[in-house]
């Protein structure tokens, strides 16, 4: 196992503790509660993860984008919350939380990309 593999698993750890607190954060502020604050942080990694592809190379994606940015974005939460809409009766929710942050953070992340 390398050095760099063993640093990204504790960046990771430190990725989803700054992704609990930005969620806890906006979801008390944020018109649309948890599913908004999810597809920020989301975005916002999205954006990140562009910079570190520009900007670094191989360690770095591992690192910082498979570490730190992986732990700090989430699928899943993602997914559970879309479903949640969805099986509630909110069938344009449900879409709105699955299609937005997909579109937002491609575009993130090739702004960033581009920028990198």
């Amino acid at each position: 196992m390398s050095v760099w593999l063993l640093l990204a698993i504790p960046l990771g750890g430190v990725g989803a503790v700054v992704r609990v607190l930005a969620t806890q954060h906006g979801e008390a502020r944020l018109p649309g509660g948890a599913p908004a604050a999810t597809a920020l942080v989301n975005i916002v990694g999205a954006a990140l993860l562009g910079l570190v592809a520009g900007w670094g190379g191989d360690v770095a994606l591992l690192v910082l984008g498979g570490g730190l940015l992986g732990g700090m974005t989430t699928f899943s939460t993602w997914m559970v919350e879309a479903d949640e809409a969805a099986r509630t009766g909110r069938a344009r929710t449900a879409l709105l939380i699955v299609v937005l942050p997909l579109a937002l953070g491609a575009l993130a992340y090739a702004a960033a990309r581009a920028v990198a």
